[in-house]
């Protein structure tokens, strides 16, 4: 009988000899640049808003666009647009391609590849783009859990190796630069860019809009909320107890018009959907939906809880809401870095508390508030965070 752990032993030892043959063997194309975003998921993030700037002028005709997925993804799941190369990390596949670039733009760690031989040659160039934006929950060094003395699980010694290779990281506001040196260890030049992610949350788009409602057939009058939760460390559901059907008929009793809720749980809870949600037209499961941006640019409210969609969302100047009733053991266990009193939402640990702060929602007070917060954080919203990425990559990769 086949072992399975043995014999991804075996894949991970022949991944590394590999990697070292390629290391020894292969030049660096001066013209790829390769992007991965969360360990391999397809097109999203910051790196999807970088590479459409990059593709609106032209310069896929320059360089060569490659995008890393899981392994055995189906290309054409994966949403990438013409012009992007895509290349399943499937054996030595994405080591090949990651160890012959130029650039490296990912907005996670490189974990597994790196656990199968992944170092970064002189010569290529790492920017790491975050993906936490505005974080509530404390990141890295800054959780409640975090033990300096405590000896490094494998994945934690991958992080400490990912980030000794990046050379620059993005960021967004005051806080983003403090949240980016506990997570890459101190390591990296933090660069005041801006979420490139979040252009279109600020610019708007009605095409865009009439796009994402149409894929998601969502009928026109028909209103938009989205709940969007973070996961919790011990990956339990007791926590996410929204009383779905009773905040819908809240919401069309408040307006007299239809809704429906898009519910986009954190992907490491994705699998548990079912166990999550109701078996209703009124509730749509968009937790594989590749762009959490263009739901938040469809949606006309949103209920979220530690999550940075809520402060992604912030942007819209829509009304958000978070729904926190493991409030006092999750600030004891992990950390946030505002006492939720600070952050503009509304927010509630009970059903009822939240279906009472829906109803009594002042919508002027929550524009004054947002304005405030962003200020204080001295975020960079302009809507222009993916042009003046590309013109960084595009100086370095010159």
């Amino acid at each position: 009988m086949v072992d399975p752990i043995e014999e991804e032993q075996k894949e991970i030892e022949r991944c590394r000899r590999m990697a070292r043959l390629y290391e020894d063997s292969l030049p660096i194309d001066k013209k790829k640049i390769v992007f991965s975003q969360f360990g391999g998921n397809g097109y999203g993030c910051n790196l999807k808003a970088i590479a459409d700037e990059l593709l609106r002028r032209g310069l896929e005709k320059e360089y060569d666009l490659v995008w890393v997925l899981k392994k055995n993804t189906v290309l054409k799941n994966a949403g990438l647009p013409k012009g992007v190369r895509g290349v399943t990390s499937d054996g030595t596949n994405g080591l090949r391609e990651l160890l012959t670039a130029k650039m490296w733009i990912n907005n996670i760690h490189f974990n597994q590849l790196i656990d199968r031989g992944l170092v970064k040659r002189e010569g290529t160039v790492y920017i790491n783009t975050f993906h936490g934006g505005i974080a509530i929950k404390h990141e890295g060094t800054d959780k409640n859990t975090y033990d300096s003395s405590r000896a490094l699980k494998k994945k934690e010694e991958m992080h400490h190796r990912d980030s000794e290779f990046v050379d620059y990281i993005i960021s967004s506001c005051d806080l983003g630069d403090h949240v980016l040196r506990e997570f890459f260890y101190g390591h990296g030049e933090i660069v005041r860019l801006g979420d490139a992610r979040n252009d279109i949350l600020i610019n708007g788009s009605d095409e865009l809009v009439k796009k994402v409602r149409k894929k998601l057939r969502i009928p026109d009058g028909t209103r938009i909320v989205m709940y969007a939760p973070t996961f919790r460390s011990d990956m339990s559901l007791q926590w996410y107890d929204l009383d779905y059907e009773g905040l819908v008929e809240q919401l069309e009793s408040m307006t007299g018009t239809p809704w429906v809720m898009l519910v986009r749980l954190h992907p490491r809870l994705a699998k548990k959907s079912a166990q999550l949600i109701p078996n209703s037209p009124k509730f749509l499961d968009v937790s594989r939906y590749l762009d959490v941006q263009e739901l938040s640019l469809i949606s006309d409210m949103l209920i979220s809880d530690y999550s940075s969609v809520a402060t992604d969302y912030l942007l819209t100047r829509k009304p958000a809401f978070l729904y926190v009733p493991d409030l006092d053991f999750y600030t004891e266990q992990r950390g946030t870095y505002f006492p939720l009193d600070e952050l503009p939402f509304s927010y509630a640990t009970t059903n009822a508390a939240l279906l009472k702060e829906i109803e009594g929602f002042d919508h002027q007070r929550y524009i004054k508030r947002v304005d405030e917060f962003l200020k204080k954080i001295n975020y960079l919203e302009d809507g222009k965070s993916a042009e003046r990425a590309v013109d960084f990559i595009v100086s370095k990769m010159q």
